[in-house]
């Protein structure tokens, strides 16, 4: 729920964010073929109810407040219905021109008419100014009309040269920017589509951000989450209370929701940003997709709230975590282009489950793709664990030197309980000047007992708890330097964790050597599917609970998202689409 920061804080305040309403007129309309839009009213009033529990000192609209377009004789009953949707929060509520409320930026093959003078003058009548600023504390806020971008209208030249002279005069000052469109979703270089800014408004745009070091830009219109950083700035492209665009189902390797993927439940929300003393922190709540009656009372309470965080306790991300996809080119979004994005739900997760800890193969840090998100992830409150087989390579270590501030731990993993496959490279290895060094095992079934001809087929992570004294006797024979922090070893679903996770933290105790429980959700037969969401849920639950006194272990959650396929398959703490398992969900309410 939580873009974590690296010492909590209190804020000086907090505003609410809410997008992508699609609003319609009280008796519906003809302006969306989709069933789901029907229900956008009443989800709308229910986001709108819940945000002003919160108390938040204003509230931003990131734009799309209505489904009809400026030209439809709609529009205006539509605006009407949506003020009095608004209007527990109207006194302090702010507006951003979306695409629906003021019409589509100028784009070959947009679904709908681009803006123009007459569709800003029917916006204005409603929703007010599409271009201004306001300040609140030391904070300043400004909003921008992302349609008028690259339109070559006198609406643009004049926006351009009050935008520029705005951010220049508050340079000094703490400055958060809201855009309907985001600059970018994936790359500030990739080609124009649908869901961001033509060229040459986004490099012009993107320069006047950088140049003015804002602190974050916040946007809507895509119906998805992603995140992106340029510098300093923070770019943050939240969800919507309405639908979820169904192009982007195609960022998930499993069948798409509801209406081809247009009521995903799982992903709908508003924001809290708390505005500290030094940064900010996100909080995206979501409503899953839950609808408020006109004239009817807020009963529920928020299905996700604040959270701390689950210490001590990392995931591991199996799955490709910062992969772009390419999606179909298939309109009416985009029917000349394959758009690119990434599935930046897996970084929203951690932040709502308090999980700041994460596990990734070392070659990620190096890595062209994986590299950058790296970085990403640890300006977002992600530290990494990462794992190498054996001892690493030099060039790997200078890497993870230099980058040691985002790294929680190295983790050197052998394929012997005797370690006597790194021993000559572990006893003359220098760690010194980088980040801390654990020791993990590659546990295959070639290790295992022979009975008859049965065999397995299977590896696993971590050390067996009945090989600790051979580890423990390796380590004190070749590891002079006593480069290793930790051992891991692994804990199985039948293995009793109210005496394993105790024993763990007294074999600590006495040897000296720190450990990592890993906490495996699969079984031990690779055939086998775990598929028992409340076995994992109390295995989470009780992990989590034991292991928070103890002062010598902490957790690894092996798996972080479903392995549905291949071998040990297993459910984890988020499903195929990044939604919450019961077990996330636990760990986001607690």
């Amino acid at each position: 729920m939580t873009s974590p920061t690296t010492e909590p804080e209190d804020p000086i305040f907090t505003f609410a964010i809410v997008t992508d309403t699609h609003i319609r007129p009280p008796g519906g309309d003809e302006s969306s073929p989709f069933p789901v839009n029907d229900l956008a009213n009443d989800r709308a009033r229910y986001a709108i109810a819940a945000i002003a529990r919160h108390e938040p000192a204003f509230t931003v609209h990131l734009g799309d407040m209505v489904h009809p377009l400026p030209h439809l004789p709609t529009y205006g009953p539509a605006a009407e219905e949506a003020l009095s949707i608004f209007e527990p929060l109207l006194e302090q509520m702010y507006f951003v021109p979306g695409n629906h409320d003021i019409g589509d930026k100028p784009m070959a093959g947009a679904p709908a008419g681009a803006v123009d003078a007459e569709s800003a003058e029917i916006y204005k009548t409603y929703f007010r100014s599409g271009t201004y600023s306001f300040d609140h504390n030391d904070l300043h806020v400004v909003v921008m009309n992302a349609s008028l971008v690259n339109s070559g209208t006198d609406l643009e030249a004049r926006q351009r040269k009050w935008l520029e002279a705005d951010l220049a005069a508050h340079r000094s000052e703490r400055t958060f920017l809201f855009t309907h469109y985001p600059p970018f979703i994936n790359t500030v270089d990739e080609p124009v589509h649908y869901d961001n800014y033509d060229e040459p408004g986004r490099a012009w745009l993107l320069d006047l951000i950088e140049s003015c070091n804002l602190e974050a830009v916040f946007s809507g219109h895509v119906h998805q989450f992603f995140f992106n950083r340029i510098g300093e700035t923070k770019f943050y492209c939240l969800p919507p209370t309405s639908f979820t665009r169904q192009d982007y189902s195609e960022l998930y390797e499993i069948a798409p929701a509801a209406e081809f993927g247009r009521n995903d439940t799982g992903k709908f929300s508003y924001a809290l940003v708390d505005v500290l003393p030094s940064g900010h922190r996100v909080r995206v709540i979501p409503t899953e997709g839950r609808t408020l009656g006109a004239g009817n009372a807020l009963e529920v309470p928020d299905p996700v709230v604040a959270a701390p965080e689950p210490e001590p306790l990392t995931v591991h991300l199996r799955h490709a975590w910062a992969r772009a996809t390419d999606m179909p080119y298939n309109g009416p979004m985009e029917e000349f282009a394959r758009k690119r994005a990434r599935n930046d739900y897996v970084l929203l997760r951690l932040w709502q489950m308090g999980i700041s800890k994460v596990r990734t193969p070392l070659r990620d840090l190096r890595d062209v793709e994986y590299g950058p998100r790296v970085q990403d992830y640890h300006a977002a409150g992600i530290r990494f664990t990462f794992f190498c087989p054996g001892v690493a390579a030099a060039p790997a270590w200078e890497a993870c030197k230099a980058h040691a501030a985002l790294i929680d731990a190295v983790e050197f993993v052998s394929n012997t309980s005797d370690l006597s496959d790194m021993a000559t490279d572990l006893a003359v290895f220098d760690a010194s000047g980088g980040p801390p060094v654990h020791l993990g095992k590659f546990h295959s079934s070639a290790h295992e007992p022979k009975q008859g001809s049965k065999f397995a087929h299977s590896v696993s992570y971590g050390f067996k708890w009945e090989d600790r004294d051979t580890v423990l006797a390796a380590l004190r024979e070749i590891d002079g330097n006593h480069t290793i922090r930790a051992v891991a070893f692994q804990v199985n679903m039948a293995d009793d964790l109210l005496e394993r996770l105790p024993a763990m933290n007294g074999w600590a105790t006495e040897t000296g050597l720190a450990t990592v429980a890993v906490i495996r959700l699969a079984d031990v037969n690779p055939a086998e599917p775990n598929f028992d969401d409340d076995a994992i849920l109390a295995r989470v639950r009780d992990a989590t609970a034991i292991a928070g006194p103890l002062q010598h272990v902490t957790l690894q959650l092996d798996t972080c998202a479903d392995i549905d396929r291949g071998y040990h398959p297993r459910h984890g703490l988020l499903d195929g689409r990044s939604n919450f398992r019961p077990a996330g969900r636990f760990l986001a309410l607690r």
